[in-house]
Formats: structure tokens, C-alpha cells, sequence
């Protein structure tokens, strides 16, 4: 495997003939990516811009002689396809609008791009110095790089995007020259192509066999992933900090290879998708609480853009982009990416912490173990990412405020008990508000206090007491319930004097450790029948029926009689027997199992439920502004089902 380093086009295709293999995805490039491309050259100006990584591999095929002599080896395009291919388009249509120009110059130009980038001839025939696959050949040949029109409508999905890709390539050069002399026209066509042939550097693989492709990919991507967008954040901050002079860009470019080696080093033991949980969960606490308007990469281009930051830039269209003066824009530019870069590199530890059995929290003292103990609560709740922001936003506006935090968590585990456990709500159900409460408390507008009581009015407008009351005593189906082991498993703790009482969360999970006290399918002839009749069905998932054992497969679908056993007893496994206490608690209260004793039980697990999660009343001015979000999120919710039953 042979690496070039990074370089021009020019380079790149020197002495080859490239082409696309049939295996290869079709032309996928859509508005979004040409804008980029197309903003990347206008604020290029002098400098140079990494395009992008490219991996070929020689064919093996004898090599041909162009018209003007040069020997050509012929070369498939591994990966990278897609911007090459937009490269050679581009080119194209700069050639185009050279054409007919009639500046002396223009038709020299246009025919050098044509030979080199388009169309040259090998053996007397018109050959693309870049081939696609069969499918999309005809057009890039006889139509986006030929002048023959296009006029079939029924276009596959790659022809079409190419066909689309020359358009918007044609408006972007109409804008730039329209009302523009002859002269300046040619000007900025030549600056156009000199940007993209010499101003966009690509790095180079080639590779000397399809197996060697994998191990390319293994060092590019990094197990062959595609770049992550903490990653692509990283790539764009270090491009911004280019921008600086040599103290702040030294100086910046360190503070971010330092900071995304703290990050992949405190989230290595997680996956991939906690980086980016960590770039979203920050933004929207310290940047923009908007969910709807993270864009992930493009939201960062958006908060940093390169037409504010790379100052003094010379843009295609002839003018200096320069929005405040240079020593304005670099003291923005480096203060404003250092405090992101920072608020991330902390956010890491605490994301990490948070998701971490033995975390240090160095700075909480003599709280520590209680916040581990309510943040493995929260964790082995239904839902915890919804309340990232704001513990990324108490764990940065407020470090050393300990009870403050451990407040947060208990608050946060109320929620995710009450709401989605117990009354059952969409897992995303107050996200827009907590959101907002966490920018404020990030940007000091809100008090530790204050925002905790909001969370609890919050809480109330989605599980009021009444609300979680009745779904703990009704008769629904709670065994369908992914969330009715955490309940089980907290009632069992609840009899616990030390964790060493306790079966491991892992154990429940893993296992079969829910046990129906009825059996789901009860023999026949059994007294199982006889005590509950035809309220089987309606009875056998509900709350009070259901405990949590070590395996249930033990107790199968026996009598109660057998399944409880003697007080006594030692070698049958029994509830009498049982290291749980909530299966003892089932023997010593209940010699037999009834429908009433069912509903004794289940009256029983309410009460504490409402104990373990209980939360106060809010204030009518607290509980008001809840209600005005809810309305508008219920609202927001409607308006996206609408869309998307529309799409």
C-alpha cells in the first residue's frame, strides 16, 4: 500500500485513466454536499482545503497512449468516488462557460481542461480521464461531459443527481459572472478552475490488491467506520484555527488534540453513538436549546462559519470577506472555539461519569456515594438521554455543588419512573423544556433550585399522583412492559439493608427473573381455575401478579401451594425459601393466592411506588408554565406526524 500524501488534482490523475466499478454506489452527491463543496472554494482563496481521501488500485489492464502521446495506466477508484467524480463535473462546466468567450485566452483553457479532465483521446476515440459504471456511462459521456442534451425523464436516481449536480453547478457560474465584462468573467472562470485543480488537495492510497482495500479502510476509518461527527467537528475546528495567527493557532490546535484525546480516551469503553450524544447533549445546554435545529456537523458550520472567521479572504466573486476588523475576528474566533472545545472536553468526563459504576466525582465529598447509588437508580431506569443536557449543564454551571446535583439525579430517576415506567409516555416526552431548562442553568439564568422545581411541575403535567395512582392499580398489562423488571427490582431493594443483600442489576437483565405468580398457562384441572375462574386472561400480567425471582423455569406453571412452600423448607426451591425478599414477602403474607390477594399485593407495591417516587405538588406559577409547554410540544409533535404522514 502506497500512501502520496496529500495532493492536488493534477496529480491525482497524472498518468491515468480512472475508472468506476459497476459494485460502486451510483452518483449520491444532493444539494447539500455541493454547497459545501461550492462554500469551500469561495472562501479558499490563496490557501489550500483538504478535500477528502481517495484509495485506487492499478487494474492490472495493459496501460493505452493518449493522443498526445502520454502513456496511461488504467486505475479503479476504491472509495472517494463521489467527490472526484463532482471535481471532474465542475471542471466541466467551467469549460463550458469558458467556451465562446471570446477573451483571448478562454478557448486555450477550455480546451486544456477538456483533454485533462473530460474527454481526451485514446486510439483515435473520445475516452472520460474518469469512468463511471455502466449504468450511469451514456450520460456522463454523451451528455455531462459531451454536448449531447438530455431529454429522457425517466433518468435512474444517479443520472439524475448528475444531471442535477451540472445545473447547480451552471447557476452558481451564471451568479458569478452575470452582468460582469468579458474580462472579469474569464478572470474568475480561471480562478474557479486554478481553486479547484490546485487550491483542493486529496490524500492518496493506492492499494495493489481488493484485499488490501480492507486493511485501508481498517486505518482510515478506524475498524471501517465512516468519520463520526465528533470527529468531523475536530477536523472543522482545527481548519477554523488555521485561520489564526501562529501563537493562537499553535495554541488552539493544541487545546483541541488535546481535548478529543481526553474524549475518545474517557468514552473508548462506549459506543460510537455516545460521541455523538455528548456533541448534542452539550450543544443544546450551552449553545442552542432548540432540538430542532441541530444539524449535528452543519449545526457547528452554522454557530462558526467559515464566510465570518476566515477573514480577509479573497472570495471568487472578486470581494474581501471581512465582517469586523482582523484583530476582532481572531479574538472571536479563538475565545469562542476555546470555550466550546473546553465545555466539551469536560462534558466528556461527566458523560462518562455518568454512565460509570465507580466514578470519582473528586469534587462531591462526602455525597459521593450517594450520588453513585442514585445515579445507577437513573441509570437502570427506562430512560436517562433526555437528561443529559441539563446533568451536563448542572455538572458545568455548578462543579462543586454536590447536593445541588444529587437533587438533579433523584429528581431526574422520579421522572423516568414516573413518566415512561409508570404512566407509560413517549421516551422523548418534556425533551424541548428540559432542553431549555438546561441552557438557562448552563448560562446562570436559572438556579440549581429553580430548576429542579421545574422538572417536578414538568414531571406532574405528564404522571400527576392521580395519573400514576391509577396506572399502578389498574389491571393493564404490565409483564409487556419493558420497564416492569426496574419496578420489580427497586420494591426488592427497598427490603435491602446493605448491596450485598441485593441480586446484581446484570442478573436481572439477563435473565428469566420475572416470575407470574398465577402462571401465564396454567395446567388444566388445576386449582389455579378454580380460585380465578375466567379472570385468568385479565389477571395474570398485572402488576400485583408478577415478582421477581432468580429463574422462573423452576416454578413452571405449578400450584401456589407448591410454588410457596413450607417455612421450613430447605431442599425444594420455594418462596419460603428464596434469597429474594420479595418472594418471601408473597409466602409470609399470602397462604393462598387469590384475586384478592392479587390485589392485596398490587395495593401494596402502589404504595411504595408512591413513596420511592414521590414528588411535591408544584407551585400554580410553576405548574402553569409546564402546562404552556406541554401544550407546545403536544402541538410540535402533531405538526411533525403531520408532516411525516404527508412525506
Amino acid at each position: 500500500m502506497a500512501q502520496s500524501g496529500e495532493i492536488t488534482l493534477p496529480k491525482v490523475i497524472q498518468g491515468r485513466l480512472l475508472e468506476i466499478a459497476d459494485y460502486q454506489r451510483p452518483y449520491a452527491w444532493e444539494r447539500k454536499q455541493l454547497d459545501d463543496l461550492w462554500e469551500d472554494l469561495d472562501l479558499l482563496g490563496q490557501g489550500h482545503h483538504y478535500a477528502g481521501t481517495l484509495v485506487i488500485k492499478n487494474t492490472g489492464q495493459p496501460e493505452v497512449i493518449a493522443a498526445d502521446g502520454d502513456a496511461l495506466d488504467r486505475y479503479e477508484v476504491v472509495d472517494g468516488q463521489q467527490r472526484l467524480t463532482t471535481c471532474l463535473l465542475l471542471l466541466d462546466r467551467v469549460r463550458r462557460a469558458l467556451d465562446g468567450l471570446g477573451v483571448e485566452g478562454a478557448a486555450e483553457v477550455a480546451n486544456r481542461l477538456k483533454v485533462t479532465y473530460g474527454l481526451l483521446k485514446v486510439a483515435g476515440v473520445n475516452t472520460p480521464r474518469l469512468s463511471l459504471g455502466s449504468e450511469l456511462q451514456p450520460i456522463w459521456k454523451s451528455h455531462i461531459l459531451g454536448s449531447n442534451p438530455v431529454t429522457d425523464a425517466t433518468l435512474v436516481a444517479g443520472a439524475q443527481r448528475l444531471r442535477d449536480a451540472a445545473a447547480y453547478f451552471d447557476d452558481r457560474i451564471e451568479s458569478l459572472t452575470q452582468g460582469q465584462s468579458s474580462e472579469t468573467t474569464f478572470e474568475r472562470l480561471v480562478e474557479l478552475q486554478r481553486r479547484v485543480v490546485s487550491g483542493l488537495r486529496f490524500l492518496v492510497y493506492e492499494v495493489d490488491s481488493d484485499a488490501e482495500v480492507g486493511v485501508v479502510f481498517e486505518t482510515l476509518n478506524e475498524r471501517g467506520r465512516s468519520l463520526t461527527e465528533v470527529e468531523k467537528v475536530k477536523n472543522y475546528l482545527l481548519y477554523l484555527a488555521r485561520q489564526l495567527p501562529e501563537a493562537q493557532m499553535k495554541d488552539l490546535a493544541s487545546t483541541i488534540n488535546d481535548a478529543w484525546s481526553h474524549i475518545f480516551q474517557v468514552l473508548s469503553r462506549r459506543p460510537p453513538t455516545f460521541e455523538e450524544r455528548l456533541l448534542r447533549a452539550y450543544w443544546l445546554c450551552a449553545v442552542e436549546p432548540d432540538a430542532r435545529q441541530w444539524k449535528r456537523i452543519a449545526s457547528v458550520k452554522a454557530k462558526f462559519p467559515r464566510s465570518k472567521y476566515v477573514s480577509g479572504s479573497e472570495r471568487l466573486n472578486g470581494g474581501v470577506e471581512s465582517s469586523a476588523g482582523d484583530d476582532d475576528i481572531t479574538s472571536v474566533l479563538y475565545e469562542d472555539v476555546k470555550a466550546l472545545v473546553e465545555g466539551l472536553r469536560s462534558s466528556a468526563t461527566y458523560l462518562a461519569e455518568l454512565y460509570d459504576d465507580d466514578a470519582d466525582y473528586h469534587a462531591f465529598g462526602q455525597l459521593k456515594q450517594e450520588i453513585r447509588s442514585a445515579t445507577a437508580a437513573l441509570r437502570r431506569s427506562p430512560v436517562i438521554s433526555i437528561f443529559q443536557p441539563v446533568i451536563l449543564a448542572f455538572r458545568l454551571a455548578y462543579p462543586e455543588d454536590a447536593k445541588a446535583y444529587l437533587d438533579l439525579i433523584r429528581m431526574c430517576e422520579t421522572y423516568s419512573a414516573r413518566v415512561f415506567a409508570i404512566c407509560q409516555r413517549r421516551s422523548n416526552a418534556g425533551e424541548p423544556y428540559l432542553a431549555r431548562i438546561a441552557h438557562l442553568v448552563h448560562q446562570h439564568e436559572c438556579t440549581p433550585a429553580e430548576a429542579i422545581e421545574r422538572l417536578g411541575a414538568l414531571l406532574w403535567e405528564y404522571a400527576s399522583d392521580e395519573e400514576v395512582r391509577q396506572n399502578l392499580l389498574g389491571k393493564s398489562n404490565w409483564y409487556a412492559r419493558s420497564a416492569h423488571k426496574y419496578v420489580l427490582y427497586e420494591y426488592e431493594r427497598s427490603f435491602a439493608k446493605s448491596e450485598s443483600d441485593v441480586i446484581a442489576w446484570g442478573v436481572v437483565m439477563g435473565g428469566k427473573t420475572t416470575e407470574h405468580i398465577l402462571p401465564q398457562n396454567p395446567a388444566k384441572g388445576s386449582r389455579w381455575f378454580e380460585d380465578f375462574g375466567d379472570q385468568i386472561e385479565e389477571l395474570k400480567h398485572t402488576l400485583g401478579n408478577l415478582v421477581l425471582t432468580y429463574d422462573n423455569s423452576v416454578y413452571s406453571n405449578k400450584e401456589y401451594s407448591a410454588k410457596r412452600g413450607e417455612s421450613e423448607q430447605t431442599v425444594t426451591k420455594c418462596y419460603f425459601s428464596s434469597t429474594l425478599a420479595s418472594e418471601r414477602e408473597v409466602a409470609n403474607l399470602y397462604p393462598t393466592w387469590t384475586p384478592e390477594a392479587m390485589v392485596d399485593r398490587q395495593g401494596r407495591i402502589a404504595r411504595w411506588a408512591m413513596a420511592r417516587w414521590s414528588v411535591s405538588s408544584p407551585t400554580p406559577q410553576a405548574l402553569q408554565v409546564a402546562d404552556s409547554e406541554v401544550a407546545d410540544e403536544l402541538e410540535q409533535t402533531l405538526d411533525e406526524e403531520e408532516r411525516a404522514d404527508e412525506a
